[in-house]
């Protein structure tokens, strides 16, 4: 498939055909179909254990697929690597990210956009001129961080360390981003600053993100699919899901924890 072909609007941005992963005897995911439109919104959620992150780490390549197939743009990927993946359009951010404590949030952008895996030190530091400092900047806009852009990553709250992971995973453009768990330790009087940031990334990126924080959830997405025990038990836009009778016993029945 030509690589124009990929960006066709008139493919799903993402789908699923059965996907599954086995280990030995255990199905972490099973048989999950579902495909999110280009530009769309979708929460995914599920108790501890439901195969959320399995999912994820199935749909960027960090798992090799067991059962099924996934179409990125309408092209399989199911066989692709991780950078080819990457070069489709597609990214994602980690439960547990990883990042440097000795680099400034200036750097640190620098390098997402110079897609730098190693040897910074041989980059940095880099003309004032240097385009990709611009982009750095306009990145750290994006993600609500403009202000602690010479601030050492090691000084950053989580939150702020949260939105700087953002910032990242929105280097290089791209077209599908996966967030897992953004949440994720956020103090209360963090997590509307998330909401905000969530609902004003860019329209014409699909966002599909793992969450237990449901308000949060709700508030960013116009759909959401619900996993539990490795499959698929429900799907549609918030209300539809909220009025589910088995969702509301895994959530309002105390199934569900962080």
């Amino acid at each position: 498939m030509p690589l124009s072909d990929a960006h066709n609007t008139t493919a799903n941005a993402l789908e699923t055909q059965g996907i599954g992963k086995r280990f030995g005897g255990f199905w972490a995911v099973k048989d999950v179909t579902f495909s999110v439109k280009p530009g769309e919104r979708r929460a995914i959620l599920g108790p501890n254990g439901a195969g959320k992150t399995s999912l994820f780490n199935i749909l960027t390549g960090d798992y090799k697929a067991s059962a099924g197939s996934i179409r990125l743009f309408g092209e399989d990927v199911t066989k692709q690597s991780i950078p080819k993946r990457i070069n489709r359009g597609l990214r994602r951010t980690y439960q547990h990210a990883y990042l440097f404590d000795g680099l400034s949030v200036r750097d640190t952008l620098f390098l997402a956009v110079a897609g730098i895996r190693g040897g910074w030190r041989q980059v940095l530091p880099v003309r004032l001129s240097d385009p990709r400092r611009a982009e750095a900047e306009r990145l750290a806009e994006v993600a609500g961080i403009t202000q602690f852009l010479d601030r050492m990553v090691s000084d950053l709250s989580h939150g702020q360390r949260r939105q700087l992971e953002i910032g990242i995973a929105l280097a290089e453009d791209p077209k599908v981003l996966l967030l897992d768990e953004p949440a994720a330790g956020l103090s209360p009087a963090e997590r509307p600053q998330l909401s905000k940031l969530l609902l004003s990334l860019p329209k014409e990126v699909t966002v599909i993100l793992i969450e237990h924080d449901m308000d949060i959830a709700f508030q960013t997405s116009e759909s959401v699919t619900v996993l539990f025990n490795g499959e698929l038990m429900a799907e549609g836009t918030p209300d539809e899901v909220m009025a589910d009778k088995d969702v509301h016993q895994i959530y309002v029945g105390g199934a569900h924890g962080h």
